[in-house]
């Protein structure tokens, strides 16, 4: 099944408690502390793998959580970290969170991008040992990992891509300049999904796309074409296949008006999807010149008054000029290559650096919001002490308010107009009756 949308969730894998132990050993009955830190959790990535051509493995199963750190251990012993994840997709994959923002555009093969960092594992006793603490009766909770939605959208990655209306002979085209072998029929629409084809020219190759077919209305959602436009946005070239048989009356005769009629709904629809498509370079291309005995010279003359440049006139069936079609497009896609590298080269496309679970943030960096009946702090370090700490302990409790309290966090509430009825959470974590 061909799938080049899908909304999923991922969730990093929650990090391991830490161990509160202490040393019971021969002739030492009342040891120090020595539990050891709970295990990091898994991190979920997402990478590009050219072995894979659909999203079809999402089409059933939705959630993905990387697996849970390992609680720590007595004797200093610390908790084995989760796996990471990693899910496959293929080139050309989109990667955004359900606001629209992108994350990753995974173009190439091995391109691969951390969607959900999975928790840090809490802190054991022996870690929170000093002159001042000798016998921490205390550990740290493990941290959840990150959550959250993304949507993945497949634009399929091609040099060179053939559109048209259907019928126009687009699948027979590709099944013969390259070696792909897609459904060919007699009826429109008998391509329902892209296809993929490597076409060899003097020991160069490139990727053609055949896309299913285009007709007026096409991204409005009419016929297939808004499933499939986003496809072609990813081509270099695009090669527009008129089909000649639409042209030839009873009598033998050519109309060419109804071709440029074709031509121009089609190029009207692909201005109305995206001005990228809009300004990709075209050559237009005359199918099934094996239908007729006419002189097809005339017909270039007669399309250039339209304003159309006709570049050949070809048989996919009779193989005739599909050679020549694929000699005229190696230079225009090495050049199409070329400008690519360059406007890349030009553009900082590199994504944020993502920086381990604490980065360089301060416990002192905090914000507070106001709501009606309740203040938020706000504060990634702040936040993720918060989650760690087990309140349920009477010594982790301790270290919650000194912690808090040298940072000035109850000052800084009570100046912002905190009573003794305000709830005060920190994150998602109400603390107001621990302050």
């Amino acid at each position: 099944m061909f799938l080049d949308q899908a909304t999923i969730e991922v969730i990093g894998g929650k990090g391991g408690r830490g161990c509160v132990s202490w040393r019971r050993e021969k002739y030492v009955p009342k040891g120090g502390p020595d539990g050891g830190n709970g295990g990091d959790g898994g991190n979920v990535y997402i990478i590009a793998n050219e072995n894979t051509d659909t999203l079809s493995v999402f089409a059933s199963r939705k959630k993905f959580e990387a697996p849970k750190g390992l609680y720590g251990m007595g004797q200093n012993k610390n908790g084995r970290s989760g796996e990471d994840m990693w899910l496959e997709v293929p080139p050309g994959t989109l990667v955004t969170n359900t606001d629209g923002n992108l994350i990753a555009d995974l173009r190439q093969n091995g391109d691969q991008v951390v969607v959900a960092r999975g928790g840090r594992g809490g802190y054991g006793n022996a870690h929170f040992k000093c002159s001042t603490r000798q016998r921490p009766d205390f550990a740290e909770l493990g941290e959840p990992g990150k959550r959250q939605a993304l949507d993945l959208q497949l634009k399929l990655v091609a040099d060179v891509g053939i559109i048209g209306y259907p019928s126009a002979g687009k699948s027979t085209l590709i099944s013969v300049i390259s070696a792909a072998k897609p459904k060919i029929a007699d009826y429109p629409f008998t391509t329902l999904i892209p296809n993929l084809g490597v076409v060899t020219v003097s020991e160069r190759s490139f990727v053609v796309c055949d896309v299913p077919g285009l007709i007026e209305g096409a991204s409005e959602g009419k016929g297939l074409g808004d499933q499939f436009l986003r496809h072609i946005e990813r081509c270099g070239i695009l090669v527009h296949l008129l089909d000649l048989s639409h042209a030839i009356k009873d009598g033998g005769e050519l109309d060419l008006k109804v071709l440029v009629q074709e031509y121009r709904a089609i190029r009207k629809e692909l201005t109305a999807f995206s001005l990228t498509l809009a300004e990709k370079k075209e050559i237009v291309v005359l199918n099934k010149s094996d239908l007729t005995t006419l002189d097809l010279a005339p017909v270039a003359k007669a399309f250039k008054k339209e304003g159309i440049e006709l570049s050949l006139s070809i048989s996919a069936v009779t193989h005739n000029g599909t050679d020549e079609l694929v000699k005229r497009l190696l230079p225009l896609v090495l050049e199409e290559r070329d400008e690519r590298k360059r406007k890349e080269s030009e553009i900082d496309e590199s994504l944020p650096v993502l920086t381990p679970h604490i980065d360089d943030e301060s416990m002192a960096a905090f914000r507070i919001e106001k709501k009606e009946d309740s203040f938020v702090v706000h504060g990634k370090r702040l936040e993720q002490f918060a989650k760690m700490t087990d309140i349920s302990s009477e010594g982790a409790l301790m270290r919650f308010r000194d912690v808090t309290g040298r940072i000035g966090l109850k000052r800084a509430l009570e100046r912002t107009g905190m009573t003794e009825k305000t709830k005060v959470y920190i994150g998602d974590i109400q603390v107001d009756p621990y302050l």
